[in-house]
């Protein structure tokens, strides 16, 4: 067993003589939000998207939540794309949850690391660099549902993402 006195990256900036500043997205940034409902029709097809809200390249994303009524049948992927204005292509289809079921009503659940690719290291990371990108496209992605199982009854989907610039 080993004592441990370890210090954040934020706390040994602050020590620092003289202190360093720490980037705003980790220590002291506004949280801002956006959310979006959606409702697929009832004949969804496989590889059918779902773009739900816009998140600035540059932002470090702190949650992503997801629910939906019951569908029947219904899974979704729910991933990352360059946004329409940037030609709409997917970066990650599932970075953050995979296959989501939504045969039953889904309550409100956090699925920021369902799939496990945003790992916590990442969670400190602008969302360019989280993707494995070499530079800051400097715009924006689109959170994005991908069906992965046909919807046979609609309903309405929504998708909240909280982050900080």
């Amino acid at each position: 067993m080993a004592l441990e006195n370890l210090k954040s990256t934020q706390i040994t900036n602050r020590d620092a003589v003289p202190p360093v500043l720490n980037n705003a997205t980790t220590d002291g940034g506004a949280l801002r939000a956006d959310a979006a409902v959606i409702t697929p029709s009832d004949s969804a097809s496989v590889s059918s998207t779902f773009r739900m809200v816009s998140v600035p390249s540059n932002a470090r994303v702190h949650r992503v939540i997801f629910a939906a009524g019951a569908m029947t049948a219904g899974a979704f992927d729910i991933g990352v794309y360059k946004s329409t204005r940037d030609g709409g292509a997917v970066v990650d289809a599932d970075f953050f949850a995979s296959a989501v079921n939504c045969s039953a009503a889904v309550a409100l659940t956090d699925v920021t690391n369902e799939s496990t690719e945003y790992s916590v290291t990442e969670q400190t990371q602008p969302l360019w660099q989280a993707l494995g990108q070499t530079e800051d496209p400097k715009s924006e992605y689109d959170i994005t549902l991908t069906c992965t199982t046909q919807v046979t009854t609609g309903a309405a989907a929504v998708l909240k993402a909280e982050y900080v610039v």
